[in-house]
């Protein structure tokens, strides 16, 4: 009964904090491992023995690398390979490196050297995403390095499990005793891979046979828990044989519904393994140690911080991206917390220098989301001193398309032409229409890959970012006819919009966004035009849908143009000018309609004549033509006869013509 207490403790503490944390904008996480230090045996002790919910926290651990191992996508890897192999592989190891150095330095063997290199390496994924999909920038730059980083430290973490019994089994041991043992441990592995690879397909298709949704679960929760049991039985880790059960069930059909019905147990063993490392932070030691937890936290961050910064810049981002991604990054991540623990019962870590640690791997946690929300204004200070001015040239640097005289074009040539912000897609879909119509435009575009590919074409591209006023000087912006924004990124385009307006009060702006809750802010800054992605995608979908229904495309027409009229009207006009030809055409909508029907074999209108019909008098709407095949027959006479597969044209208001089509039917 006293674990079952402990529970409704926890549930109930975390609903109210996180609560709180929602309203504050701050990830759940920060939240959970705050309910843990309050709750926990060192702080206010209601809960006294954190041991049964460690327990419990294991079991998370477990669920996620599980689900990982589901989700595990060669195809995602080859798509953002350079981000991930680069960027990530590069932060990795240079970490690693680096924090080995100077353990050995200060005199620790080399095994607790590599291990805490291992600890410090890995970001948080939870925190990280979630931030980036609070602020909507998931496709922005700095979401896909930070996505690309986060992606390869996941990667890392089952080999790093793997090594940690090894660097344990290290101390005094020769290389060829170290380099024996990894070699076995992986045979192991391959073993165990390819014999579940061969079982496990089979034993899933007896279970789906059974058509039995119980025994489904039961049974993903046996094969996930299972192999995790397996692996630890064989000297390796719980989580790794949880990943390996992962990515067998991932090559099945069946992985879906997997992950649909595990992915809530996940969910709720996770807040528990975050609440747990609350529950060991002890503020005792926290505040006796206070300074060092402080260093040790400033070391972790800035250190991080820099070579996130550093490796970002040489992928040739501007500083503005390096340093988002740096303070994004420069946490310890939750993986860290599984291998301190499991470190800690390998003795490669003391339970000094594990409190040490945990005290300092949770403050950088907690200070990541005000680190994350500082940062764009961080980057504008730096951008804005001479410190980084070697490096700025970098974002000074332009490739220029070479015309057949071999002289590059600029910025002098440049008149009356459209600017396009963004060569993804919907840039290059619009380059390329450009280029056809032979109509003048110079892109923008900080994405390096984008810039190499854009050369490849022959445009003329220039590298950098859209939010300075240089980079749309050197792209023309005061003699620019267009400027339009093919990008995603909420921070960007905003600033963007209002910078090109300030330098071209005359140029016409075309901003994309992707929600509707985004367009009066564009409007507000200087944009002529904004489509939202959301809005834009429900009139597709309304569309879609009444066309499956019968209704017909003119029908449709007129309900999207409503929809748009209701959703844009108070921006068509700025100046408020009365456009008589607008008038019209907003009469002829809201008060007549045309409508076309067409007739067929079963329809009670077939070889009758339109005085027989009698439409006029009946319903109040007009038939105004007829098509037949290639024929038309404008305003038919009364003895003309309508026959099957004619196209019965009729103008009148919607409930008059709704009577009208009854009685064609």
């Amino acid at each position: 009964m006293l674990i079952l207490q402990d529970i409704i403790i926890i549930l109930f503490s975390s609903i109210v904090i996180i609560f709180i944390f929602s309203k504050l904008k701050v990830p759940p996480v920060v939240g959970f491992l705050l309910t843990g230090i309050v709750i926990g045996p060192y702080s206010a002790g209601i809960i006294k023995n954190s041991h049964e919910i460690e327990i419990l926290a294991e079991i998370g651990v477990v669920l996620m690398l599980f689900i990982i191992g589901i989700e595990f996508s060669i195809k995602k890897l080859i798509r953002i390979k350079k981000l991930i192999f680069i960027a990530g592989g590069g932060q990795v190891l240079i970490t690693i490196i680096l924090v080995c150095v100077i353990s050995v330095l200060i005199g620790f063997d080399y095994g607790s050297a590599v291990f805490f290199g291992f600890l410090i390496s890995l970001s948080s994924t939870a925190i990280v995403l979630k931030l980036l999909q609070d602020k909507r920038q998931i496709d922005s730059p700095q979401g896909k390095i930070e996505l690309g980083i986060l992606l390869f430290q996941d990667l890392c973490v089952v080999p790093m499990i793997i090594l940690v019994p090894v660097l344990a089994a290290s101390s005094g041991d020769t290389m060829e005793k170290i380099f024996l043992r990894i070699i076995i441990s992986f045979l192991l592995i391959i073993l165990i891979f390819f014999t579940a690879r061969k079982l496990m397909p089979i034993l899933l298709n007896l279970i789906v046979s059974t058509r039995l949704k119980e025994i489904f679960i039961i049974s993903s929760l046996f094969l996930c828990l299972g192999m995790a049991f397996l692996t630890n039985k064989l000297g390796l880790s719980f989580a790794l044989g949880a990943f390996i059960a992962g990515v067998i069930i991932s090559e099945s059909r069946y992985s879906h519904q997997i992950i649909a019905d595990v992915m809530p147990f996940k969910e709720g063993f996770n807040g528990l393994f975050f609440i747990s490392i609350g529950m060991l932070l002890n503020l005792n030691y926290l505040t006796e140690n206070f300074f060092s937890v402080a260093a040790l936290s400033s070391g972790i961050f800035l250190t991080k911080g820099a070579i996130i910064f550093i490796l970002t810049l040489l992928l040739r981002y501007p500083i503005r991206i390096a340093v988002i991604a740096a303070f994004s990054l420069a946490q310890i991540g939750e993986f860290s917390f599984v291998i301190a623990k499991l470190g800690l019962g390998y003795s490669l870590i003391s339970e000094d220098l594990f409190q040490l640690f945990l005290s300092a791997s949770i403050i950088t946690m907690i200070f990541t989301p005000f680190a994350f929300i500082f940062s764009p204004q961080a980057a504008r200070k730096l951008e804005e001193g001479r410190l980084f001015s070697p490096l700025k040239k970098l974002e000074r640097k332009s490739v220029s398309h070479k015309t057949d005289s071999g002289k590059a074009e600029s910025e002098t040539v440049l008149k009356n032409h459209t600017i396009i912000v963004g060569y993804g897609l919907n840039g290059r879909n619009l380059a390329r229409i450009l280029k056809k119509r032979k109509v003048p435009y110079v892109i923008i575009e900080l994405n390096p890959e984008n810039v190499i590919e854009a050369e490849k074409n022959s445009e003329y591209v220039v590298y950098g970012d859209a939010t300075k006023s240089v980079i749309l000087q050197e792209a023309g912006i005061k003699k620019a006819k267009v400027v339009t924004y093919a990008i995603s990124d909420p921070f960007v385009i905003d600033h963007a919009v209002a910078t090109a307006r300030i330098l071209n009060p005359d140029v016409y702006i075309i901003a994309r966004t992707k929600y509707v809750s985004e367009i009066d802010k564009l409007y507000e800054l200087g944009a002529d035009t904004v489509f939202a992605e959301e809005y834009e995608t429900s009139i597709e979908i309304i569309a879609r849908v009444l066309s499956l229904y019968g209704i017909s495309k003119e029908m449709i027409q007129r309900e999207i143009a409503e929809l748009h009229k209701q959703r844009y009207e108070k921006f068509r006009d700025k100046e408020g000018r009365f456009d008589i030809t607008e008038r019209i055409h907003q009469v002829i909508h809201e008060e007549v309609d045309v409508e076309s029907f067409t007739v067929s074999h079963n329809c009670s209108c077939e070889e009758k004549t339109i005085a027989e019909l009698d439409i006029r008098a009946k319903t109040g709407a007009t038939i105004i033509s007829v098509i037949r095949g290639r024929e038309s027959f404008p305003n038919p006479s009364s003895d003309f006869k309508i026959r099957q597969g004619d196209i019965v044209l009729m103008l009148g208001t919607r409930g008059q013509i709704e009577k009208a089509i009854e009685i064609l039917r």
